[in-house]
């Protein structure tokens, strides 16, 4: 079966550092596991483009990872192959990973505004992450540390 995007994510603990290339990767593999998945049930792209209302091209971008879908899309593939919730735990597993690696350059950002220029406020920053839902597990602070940090910051 090989290498899954869940392994990917359950690898790495929350203090790496993502990559555009391990995003990259995981999008390839959630494509392999859609084709995979297609052509076991014995279905070709044009039908389930068809059942699932998005187009063949649609379909076939998203097989080989030049394409990034909704999760609306990976539902309705899941439903019309049968999956029984594979693909979109597979789906969820790279779209966590996406969020992470967005939230890590946004930090990343933070990081370096304030290297530059200490002066500078970044509170605009620190309260979209703060607010992100999953900031507390991303940030590793409890979501009190959260809502006590963005009181000192905004007054």
């Amino acid at each position: 079966m090989g290498l899954t995007t869940g392994d990917l994510t359950s690898s790495r603990t929350a203090a790496e550092q993502l990559t555009p290339a391990t995003l990259a990767e995981a999008r390839r593999l959630l494509g392999t596991q859609l084709a995979r998945t297609r052509k076991a049930a014995g279905v070709t792209q044009s039908r389930l483009a068809a059942e699932v209302r998005w187009s063949r091209s649609t379909v076939a971008n998203v097989e080989t990872a030049r394409q990034v879908a909704s999760r609306e899309f990976w539902t309705a593939c899941d439903v019309a192959l049968g999956a029984g919730g594979l693909l979109m735990a597979e789906w969820a597993r790279t779209a966590a990973l996406a969020r992470r690696l967005n939230d890590q350059t946004a930090v990343n950002l933070i990081r370096r505004q304030w290297a530059e220029s200490p002066g500078v406020c970044v509170c605009r920053e620190l309260k979209r992450l703060f607010e992100a839902p999953d900031a507390s597990l991303f940030l590793g602070v409890s979501p009190v540390v959260s809502v006590r940090v963005n009181e000192v910051v905004h007054g």
